[in-house]
């Protein structure tokens, strides 16, 4: 309920417990008896019990009612005020509109309109008790001023109702709005870097059959020299990336990636995550010897199946893996862990980097966004859309000993399904 419910709620007793003060001053025959003190047990401490039940139980089945009783109790104690200091001549008679108003604003038109039925009803009891002394004249003009005022108050209310609906969906749509400019946003950014794109991986494909002829070249010479191996591995992966890339880049929207050989499953579709990590940490590893890599594999891991497809699988886990390379400055221990989690593979890549600070955390998904100076600001951008295009969930935090934690999230297939 709003907070309208809430302050009604605890404003109804407080109003009260003056009204219980003011009434000696109306009628000086209750200073002496214990009908102020009867009063206020019944009626002001039950309401205000009742504010404490709504306030502690929100939202509940065991409070549902609290709004449609607490104004019932709150006539019946103004009501047996009127009745102790002159019926309907007693000024207490005039909180009853103060019950109403309370019904206009935290309340709907059906709540007026309980109300200020309840009101009539104890105008017309509480006459009833004094043999109608006053006279049906005067009972009958205040029954008609207080319907009265009871129509004025739910057509208030309606009012009141309609516009909080309005500023609700208002506040709904502004929010799909900046959603959606934050979505064009980042395909403006995207489509503005489209056409280079295409033509850097044009160029690199040229480059890369330039490359693999230089290092036939001297892949002979430096093979007799100690220490030359691992820097040729080094190169050789450097090379299959850009060549990856380039084909990937250049691939017609839907074509499958090329590979090397044929996959037994269809790698458009499925992916053996065990695979992945694998390959991803021998390029990773081949690149960046200084970087050791640490495998954590939960239960049945290297069973897994995700619905990715193999190619975009590696392409995730080396920009995860090599981002956490570029943190630690190419040097320092990585951690790759993962296992299942329900119905999704759960992946976390760590390093003993510096970690992101808030402002970072805030914008490192957001296209063109960097913390590095050489950085081109897509890699996490491309990663997410990779997960959640397939249905997953991509997170970053700071580890509790440092450094950062990637945690992605991508659901798993069967091995029937796989096959």
């Amino acid at each position: 309920m709003n907070d309208s419910t809430h302050r009604a709620l605890f404003a109804r007793p407080l109003v009260f417990a003056v009204g219980v003060g003011v009434a000696p001053l109306v009628n000086p025959a209750l200073q002496s008896g214990l009908w102020l003190l009867g009063i206020v047990g019944i009626f002001g401490v039950a309401n205000l019990g009742l504010a404490a039940l709504w306030w502690f139980f929100d939202a509940r089945g065991l409070t549902r009612h609290v709004p449609v009783v607490s104004p019932v109790l709150g006539l019946l104690g103004w009501g047996t005020l009127a009745v102790l200091t002159g019926g309907v001549r007693s000024p207490f008679v005039a909180a009853i509109f103060f019950e109403i108003a309370l019904a206009v604003f935290s309340t709907g038109p059906r709540g007026v309109w309980w109300v200020t039925a309840n009101a009539v009803l104890i105008m017309v009891f509480g006459e009833a008790l004094g043999g109608f002394s006053q006279g049906w004249q005067l009972l009958a003009l205040e029954v008609v001023f207080v319907v009265a005022i009871g129509g004025l108050g739910a057509s208030m209310a309606r009012r009141r109702r309609a516009g909080e609906v309005a500023v609700s969906q208002g506040e709904e749509l502004g929010q799909r709005l900046e959603l959606l400019q934050r979505e064009l946003e980042d395909e403006r950014v995207v489509s503005r870097v489209g056409e280079n794109v295409a033509r850097l991986a044009h160029g690199l494909k040229n480059a890369v059959h330039s490359l693999r002829g230089f290092v036939a070249l001297i892949e002979p010479q430096l093979e007799r020299q100690s220490g030359t191996n691992a820097a040729l591995a080094g190169l050789r992966a450097a090379i299959d990336d850009l060549e990856k890339l380039a084909r990937m880049t250049l691939a017609e929207p839907g074509a499958p990636p090329a590979a090397a050989a044929p996959a037994p499953r269809d790698p458009a579709k499925i992916a053996c995550m065990a695979t992945a990590v694998d390959e991803a940490r021998r390029e990773l590893t081949a690149a960046s010897p200084d970087v050791h890599w640490t495998l954590v594999e939960g239960d049945d891991a290297r069973d897994l199946m995700v619905g990715l497809g193999e190619a975009p699988m590696l392409e995730l886990l080396v920009i995860l893996m090599r981002n956490a390379v570029e943190a630690m400055g190419g040097r320092g221990q990585g951690v790759v862990e993962y296992g299942r989690a329900g119905g999704f593979c759960r992946l976390l890549v760590r390093d003993q980097g510096p970690g992101f600070d808030p402002e970072a955390l805030s914008k490192i998904f957001q296209p063109g966004y960097t913390t590095k100076q050489t950085g081109s600001g897509f890699g996490l951008f491309l990663a997410r859309r990779i997960v959640e295009d397939h249905g997953g969930r991509l997170d970053l935090a700071n580890g509790e000993s440092g450094g950062a934690v990637v945690s992605v999230e991508l659901p798993l297939v069967r091995v029937e399904e796989a096959g």
